[in-house]
């Protein structure tokens, strides 16, 4: 697990949290399951690299100033301006390390699939993200889906063919297709002429 990051608590609330941004400070709040809620703030750069580096899913530590242990956290919600996408606020949910917890990630296709290379198929990702659940520690950044399988023109790759890794149960239902194998827009315009 990374370095923990760096809070304070937060005493400014309501619209004065706006003279925060304008000094590099963003706002933010911890809650968690039987514990109240603590308004914190951090360094905008903090929580930008923070983001860029670990994304929402994954564990990390804040620390929170005066208090002697680090706080284990998922980052659950993020707020941002629409155009800039400039970040307004974060929420931390504290997590217990004992129970389970579920997170949408990301499904990244891996290999070459021969029906690309043989047949001049178009490879189609069907799933951008898949729902899963595990604890904190094992929770994965993204799934990996291998599709060296897909050697025809219309092959397909469920979602129940896919190895999850270990301690990792996948919600998302089974039937769903992960990726597939279709004519190129080539090969379609042809055949209708």
């Amino acid at each position: 697990m990374p370095d923990p990051y760096p809070v304070d608590p937060r005493s400014v609330t309501g619209k004065a949290v706006a003279r925060l941004r304008r000094e590099g400070i963003l706002p933010a709040v911890i809650y968690g399951r039987g514990l109240p809620s603590l308004s914190v703030q951090m360094k905008y750069m903090d929580a930008r690299d923070l983001l860029n580096e670990h994304g929402k899913s994954t564990l990390i530590n804040v620390q929170v100033a005066g208090e002697a242990q680090p706080r284990p956290v998922v980052v659950c919600q993020i707020e941002q301006t629409p155009v800039p996408r400039a970040l307004q606020h974060l929420d931390f949910y504290q997590v217990d390390l004992s129970r389970l917890i579920r997170a949408h990630i990301p499904v990244i296709l891996k290999g070459t699939a021969p029906a690309v290379a043989r047949w001049g198929g178009l490879l189609v990702q069907g799933l951008e993200h898949v729902e899963v659940e595990s604890l904190p520690q094992t929770m994965p950044l993204h799934l990996e889906v291998q599709v060296a399988s897909l050697g025809a023109i219309g092959d397909h790759l469920l979602l129940s063919a896919v190895r999850a890794p270990a301690g990792v149960k996948v919600l998302t239902p089974g039937d769903s297709v992960v990726a597939s194998i279709q004519h190129s827009a080539a090969e379609s315009s042809e055949a209708a002429e």
